[in-house]
């Protein structure tokens, strides 16, 4: 929020070095904390960082009145806003035109890759216009010059060629999408880090399994052994971390599997010979067998349908997106789609690996 102030304090001064920069920023932003409440509600499957989004409103309000508190009794040669009013929707738009446009540099001679690192965030005009890729075209490069003081020096360089009225990329962070919404105020299509954050319900799973041919309560009633190594994932105990992941470079939350393979094993002695780490792999070739394996993948595969339901009810997206809607519900859209295509995307890479454990659970007769 400190450079979100600096911004305000530039703008308030039409005599700023900044001032053509700052006049041209956009408005307003696609950023949730711009949403109308309505909007918000229409989000599926809050994200993650849904409670993010809440602590910045809770924030930017409590923050407002820290700012009222500070200037009050500032005299007029001494307000660091000409005193101008510093209220929610100023500080609501420089905390959005910091998150979506600044970059974050190292003070000392580095090579930054899209802009990103854990250091000093910094406005950066012109070079905030370029758009965001996986596949980037430029880099940044942060140098310090070599006079015999420490200005910064920032520019872009191509790493392929680019052509005339190409586009410059750059590559903002392997974000899900609901980073890139968070943050940035866009969604991006086939992104292959998006991810769907889900509680670990163990009613939802319990319903999953018994789709899948198991009795009831696997889940919501784990024999003691198995609650034990459900606490070591931080599934259950006194203050257990519910929150697990579909989708994106995992495909499946390694918790979430592990805890799947190891209720629907019930056989402490076979539990036994793997650690936690193999469990919660992937990778890991059906440690627990191949039936408990196809067992796990079909149980996951019915958790993803279960909880895509408030998607599933959605009319056909496309179509509603060709009738013409405002910006805002266009964006919330173009986010269900790509959390539907999360879910489809589990679902599909699950059943090709549950095709190849059932060829080689019955083999071809010789």
């Amino acid at each position: 929020m400190k450079l979100g102030l600096r911004l305000l304090q530039e703008r308030a001064n039409a005599d700023s070095f900044w001032w053509p920069y700052i006049s041209n920023l956009p408005v307003t932003y696609t950023v949730p904390i711009f949403f109308h409440p309505e909007d918000i509600e229409n989000l599926p499957l809050k994200p993650f960082q849904y409670q993010q989004f809440d602590e910045r409103c809770r924030f930017l309000l409590h923050f407002e009145e820290e700012v009222r508190e500070t200037l009050e009794g500032v005299q007029a040669s001494d307000h660091p806003f000409r005193g101008q009013d510093v209220n929610a929707s100023d500080l609501r738009w420089a905390l959005s035109a910091v998150s979506t446009r600044a970059f974050r540099l190292h003070g000392n001679r580095k090579v930054v890759q899209g802009g990103s690192s854990d250091h000093v965030p910094m406005m950066l005009p012109l070079i905030d216009m370029c758009n965001h890729s996986f596949s980037p075209n430029v880099k940044i490069i942060q140098d310090q010059d070599d006079g015999s003081d420490s200005n910064t020096l920032v520019k872009v360089v191509a790493e392929t060629q680019v052509k005339e009225n190409d586009q410059l990329l750059l590559n903002y962070g392997c974000l899900s999408n609901d980073s890139f919404l968070l943050d940035y105020g866009f969604v991006v299509e086939s992104n292959p880090y998006d991810t769907i954050e889900l509680n670990y319900d163990e009613g939802l799973l319990d319903a999953a399994s018994l789709a899948v041919g198991f009795a009831s309560g696997k889940f919501s009633s784990p024999a003691p052994w198995q609650h034990q190594l459900l606490s070591q994932l931080n599934l259950a105990g006194k203050m257990p971390n519910l929150k697990v992941t579909l989708g994106g470079q995992e495909t499946v939350d390694g918790r979430l599997l592990a805890a799947i393979r190891i209720l629907l094993s019930g056989e402490l002695v076979e539990v036994e010979k793997h650690d936690l780490e193999a469990l919660k792999s992937l990778s890991s070739v059906a440690p627990l067998g191949i039936a408990n394996e196809i067992a796990t993948f079909q149980t996951v595969m019915v958790f993803c349908v279960l909880a895509n339901v408030v998607l599933s009810r959605l009319e056909d997206h496309e179509a509603i997106l060709k009738q013409g809607v405002s910006d805002t519900a266009e964006l919330i859209i173009k986010y269900r789609i790509q959390k539907k295509s999360v879910f489809s995307g589990v679902i599909e890479d699950l059943r090709r690996r549950v095709k190849l454990l059932s060829a080689q659970e019955t083999p071809n007769a010789s």
